[in-house]
């Protein structure tokens, strides 16, 4: 259960009716949802059942909230980083419990087991992701940069410091598809959809019933819960 846990948590750190063709200017408000899928199936992992098939990023002037639920509900966190604060949240809830972590937004989310790519290449190669012109990069992992994946990421949508909080903080443009790995279950998200509708205000604000806990106590309780 820790496992699944943290990596819920993980997900978190990828408008009224219109259509891209219809917005002139860079997109500054909407919500993407990516899919996700697992490298590993539930019988090799059986911690795969309680991980989210999808997830969602709700943005706006700047602002993040990226939104992940588990198995039947019973697990949910939500990622809050507003541009103009110092600080990002994490609010975990899990059944009547919630949680409220609270980070300099300068750094990488405790949740993260990978570190920043060692080297980052970008090309001219693009591709096209839920309507949208991605561009390519190739990121290198580990001290001896052996290790290499791709990823997409389009310059299309106004939002700066779309990877903030994340180990992909350097890529300069909102993720469409990557990869990741979190307690040994690698992961791919994909964007399906921007949809451009308005995003509320509330989206970004931290529901009183969430108590502000510190990243010992955070943990702790993962584990207490486990």
């Amino acid at each position: 259960m820790k496992q699944g846990l943290s990596i819920i948590l993980i997900l978190l750190l990828v408008w009224g009716c219109k259509t891209k063709s219809e917005t002139e200017n860079k997109i500054t408000e909407g919500i993407i949802t990516y899919s996700v899928s697992y490298f590993s199936s539930e019988k090799d992992n059986p911690i795969i059942a309680l991980l989210p098939n999808k997830v969602e990023l709700h943005f706006k002037d700047n602002n993040i909230c990226l939104i992940s639920e588990g198995y039947l509900g019973f697990f949910s966190t939500k990622f809050l980083s507003k541009y103009n604060n110092p600080n990002s949240n994490i609010l975990l809830k899990v059944l009547s419990n919630k949680l409220n972590y609270e980070f300099p937004k300068d750094e990488v989310a405790f949740v993260y087991s990978q570190l920043p790519p060692a080297k980052i290449e970008y090309n001219d190669s693009t591709k096209l992701i839920a309507g949208y012109e991605c561009k390519k990069a190739t990121v290198f992992m580990g001290d001896q940069s052996k290790t290499q994946v791709s990823l997409y990421y389009t310059s299309e949508i106004g939002l700066k410091d779309p990877n903030r909080n994340t180990p992909l903080y350097q890529i300069p443009g909102v993720l469409m598809e990557f990869e990741t790995t979190m307690n040994q279950v690698k992961a791919k998200f994909t964007a399906q959809s921007i949809n451009l509708i308005a995003v509320s205000e509330e989206d970004f604000n931290i529901p009183e019933e969430y108590v502000l806990s510190d990243l010992k106590t955070l943990k702790k309780y993962i584990v207490d819960f486990n």
